[in-house]
């Protein structure tokens, strides 16, 4: 029951009311728009700069498939909402595939000799082995004209089909059907506008706590923010699930304050988002009870409309509200992710007909005996044909697991895996999920989704400081955030966090609405396998740049001229720190930021031009710089093919990069060994790659024998190294 005590209404208050000699709100807004528009115009130059990143290529065709065939077989890992948005500019001009029809059951017969029937035979084997994504999205951007493979045919009978092009052959854009950078763009484009509401969010929450120079500070050090300016560029989910979960617990804090129907259904709508866009977002639930328990032990008044404040009579009455806004909260989140999948449960439109194709495929003598039919030989016991094998992932989950305890190093082989998924116990989590499958309780491909990223976490390659694993490090994360955050906004942070936990008495809503979640989902993070790169840990900094909004009250007691100029001078250090790293490198002062800002580590780290020391994969090195290479080779005229071992999928060929493919390069170009390496030959090699990270032993043995007899030319956009082999005998 509620016991209302309604009093007057708490007078609004705004600090500072006024800081230049214009209207306050015009004052905000163009402060804003400013900050908004420097953010934009950064991401932008690094958009115009970077190829294609390793997971955009399957990222954006599988947005694409969504869209114009309503299939979700393509990149099941995460759900479909950030990927349908950036494919929207697909559909508004004519693109190929659009004429291919991947829906008809029938297949040329073999060989198959053009990209049509190599995008259909990744689009048929994806339900089976979904790893087919990157034949399907490499092939989607960066596949070959018919005219073009006659030509080369013509020239030299052995190349019939795109898989058969040498990559010492020059092609040009023209030979494409498709211009993937200007899809890229676009596509992109589109993440930057998620990218700006967020900054917009965390500007309204600060302002909203610590006043209108709180909230500068705030977006200050979100839109000068290096890997925010990077990640709001690419297609992928890592923003569009941080601005998700800061949304759902901004609005879940505003309805706390203030019960009004506005703030409910905005907490609502950016819960489900979160969970149609990324499986982290089942955090969230842990944070929701976590905040709510710490409204109950420290409650607040509530206000209602502009009348008043009620306040809960008693704990039962508040856990109540919560727990009804909780289910009203899973009853949005379960409807948005149906709808997310069409309203459908199969991930294709007719599994019947996804079977046949993929049985006329099996059928072909050549496929059958070769990589396809062999994977869907080692998981077929577990699923039906036209479907995902969602059961075989729990159980390869649930077996690698049980491995791995025998095994810490991570050194767990297929075929041990293999061999025991038949009979290993399934844990809690596998046997929700199939009980899941068994009712249709969710869309096919988000459960399967949901599955192999747990299937996956259990071993991945990672690197640290020099060191490597196959389980992750659970100092990982502290050290990413250590080396990868700007030292101003690392200052400010710690400083903040500090001083509201010496003052949690006074600023519990701080720790409640900031800190609770910022670290649950740090402490999460840490416990992780998958340590691919800072991304992962985009969602703790808006709540945490929020917080240092807070500093600004502790400086109100001096005079308001002095008070500017600090804050300006602050938010200066911000800018430059996003920009330049001052640390020597190379006989310079300092080294320049922009427009590599993937690549970015602070001074601690010894900046970008060190970092390759620290971290890899996308900390630093995630196939943006193929563009860059490109530029390199022009600007020091180079007409001889490089021989390359490049860590991405986008195509050197793409961008008229002559080159040999050496061991541990592009996955889907044909590999030549190192005997074709001659004495003066220029290698460039991916930063990933020469820390050996996902290199077979052997390759990486040979790799270091090369490089010891080579010596380092120069570096590109901080991830690309070019070295020139002087020849074993050192003479070259």
């Amino acid at each position: 029951m509620l016991a209302l005590n309604i009093t007057e209404p708490t007078p609004h208050h705004d600090h500072p009311r006024r800081v230049f000699a214009i209207h306050p709100q015009i004052c905000e807004a163009g402060v804003v728009l400013l900050l908004c528009a420097i953010f934009a115009a950064s991401v932008i130059s690094f958009i115009r700069s970077a190829s294609a990143t390793y997971d955009e290529v399957v990222h954006l065709p599988a947005g694409y498939t969504y869209l114009r065939w309503n299939d979700y077989r393509m990149n099941p890992e995460h759900p479909p909402l950030i990927k349908k948005l950036a494919a929207l500019p697909l559909l508004w001009h004519r693109r190929w595939p659009a004429d291919v029809d991947l829906s008809r059951d029938a297949i040329a017969v073999q060989p198959l000799t053009d990209s049509d029937e190599f995008l259909r035979e990744a689009w048929i084997m994806e339900l089976a082995a979904p790893d087919f994504q990157w034949n399907f999205g490499y092939c989607f951007l960066y596949g070959i004209r018919p005219e073009t493979l006659r030509r080369l045919h013509e020239k030299d009978p052995g190349i019939n089909s795109p898989r058969t092009v040498p990559p010492m052959i020059s092609l040009n854009r023209q030979d494409f059907y498709n211009d993937a950078d200007a899809l890229l763009f676009w596509s992109r484009i589109l993440v930057l506008l998620l990218g700006v509401a967020l900054a917009v969010l965390v500007f309204s929450w600060s302002r909203e706590l610590f006043g209108f120079a709180g909230g500068v500070l705030s977006l200050a050090l979100f839109v000068f923010d290096p890997n925010f300016i990077a990640h709001s560029g690419l297609v992928t989910t890592d923003v569009g699930e941080a601005l998700f979960m800061f949304g759902a617990i901004y609005f879940w804090w505003r309805t706390c304050r203030r019960l009004k129907a506005a703030n409910v259904v905005l907490f609502v709508l950016f819960f489900g988002l979160a969970f149609a866009t990324k499986f982290s977002a089942v955090l969230l639930l842990p944070m929701f009870w976590l905040t709510a328990l710490g409204s109950v032990i420290w409650p607040e008044s509530v206000r209602i409309r502009q009348a008043g404040k009620v306040r809960w009579a008693s704990r039962t009455s508040r856990m109540a509200l919560a727990a009804g806004l909780f289910g009203l909260a899973l009853l949005g989140t379960y409807a948005l992710i149906w709808a997310s999948y069409s309203f459908r449960y199969s991930a294709a439109p007719s599994p019947e007909e996804a079977a046949k194709a993929e049985a006329q495929l099996l059928r072909m003598a050549a496929l059958s005996a070769g990589h396809s039919g062999g994977v869907v030989a080692s998981v077929g016991t577990y699923r039906h044909p036209g479907n995902f094998p969602i059961e075989a992932a729990v159980r390869t989950s649930a077996a690698t697991k049980k491995l791995l305890v025998n095994a810490p190093q991570g050194l767990v082989s297929k075929d041990d895996v293999v061999k025991i998924m038949d009979t290993v116990p399934l844990g809690l989590g596998g046997k929700l999920i199939l009980f899941a499958q068994r009712h249709r309780l969710l869309p096919e491909a988000f459960i399967f989704g949901f599955a192999r990223a747990e299937m996956r976490a259990n071993v991945m390659s990672s690197f640290l400081l020099g060191n490597y694993s196959n389980t992750g490090f659970r100092s990982y994360f502290f050290y990413a955030f250590l080396l990868k955050t700007p030292l101003p906004a690392l200052l400010l942070t710690v400083t903040a966090l500090v001083l509201c936990l010496l003052k949690c008495a006074e600023k519990r809503r701080l720790v409640i609405f900031l800190l609770v979640p910022a670290g649950l989902y740090f402490l999460v993070a840490m416990t992780s396998h998958l340590n691919l790169g800072i991304r992962h840990l985009l969602p703790v900094y808006p709540l945490l740049y929020v917080l240092a909004g807070g500093l600004i009250p502790e400086v109100e007691r001096w005079r308001r001229p002095v008070r500017i100029v600090i804050l300006l001078a602050i938010i200066g250090m911000i800018a430059v720190s996003s920009r330049v790293v001052f640390f020597p490198a190379a006989g310079s002062k300092w080294q320049r930021v922009a427009p590599h800002y993937l690549a970015y580590f602070n001074e601690i780290a010894g900046g970008p031009a060190n970092g390759f020391k620290e971290l890899v994969d996308s900390n630093l090195d995630w196939g943006q710089d193929l563009k860059n290479l490109k530029l390199w080779l022009d600007a020091h005229d180079i007409k001889t093919a490089v021989y390359l071992c490049y860590f991405g999928m986008a195509d050197p060929q793409y961008y008229g990069i002559l080159h040999y493919n050496l061991p541990g390069g592009c996955l889907l170009e044909p590999q030549q060994g190192f005997d074709v390496l001659p004495p003066g030959g220029l290698i460039a090699i991916s930063a990933t790659k020469l820390q050996g990270v996902y290199l077979q032993p052997a390759d990486l043995a040979n790799w270091r024998y090369v490089l010891e007899h080579s010596v380092l030319v120069d570096t590109v956009g901080y991830s690309i190294f070019v070295y020139k082999f002087l020849g074993y005998d050192g003479k070259g």
